[in-house]
């Protein structure tokens, strides 16, 4: 797998799009792990590191287990567990 990251200039510039404000909302970084006890553990530790939880962790309506948060910097995660997916 391979992930490209671009300045949202680059991007805007490449798509013809107006660049805009930046939000923090505009995409999300996703953490996959390996059980729902794990999203529990990693959600909390969020918590008491400071991150605002924008989302409880909980039941998907596809089958998984995740929650979100927002860091100190304005990033939102997702925390997922999916037991589709093999480990």
């Amino acid at each position: 797998m391979r992930l490209a990251l671009w300045p949202r200039e680059s991007i805007a510039h490449d798509t013809g799009l107006k660049l805009g404000s930046a939000n923090p909302a505009e995409m999300t970084i996703g953490h996959n792990v390996s059980s729902k006890s794990e999203v529990e553990d990693i959600m909390e530790k969020a918590k008491n590191a400071g991150a605002f939880i924008l989302k409880p962790s909980g039941d998907t309506s596809w089958g998984g287990y995740s929650g979100y948060f927002q860091d100190p910097d304005g990033h939102v995660w997702e925390v997922v567990f999916n037991p589709q997916w093999e480990n």
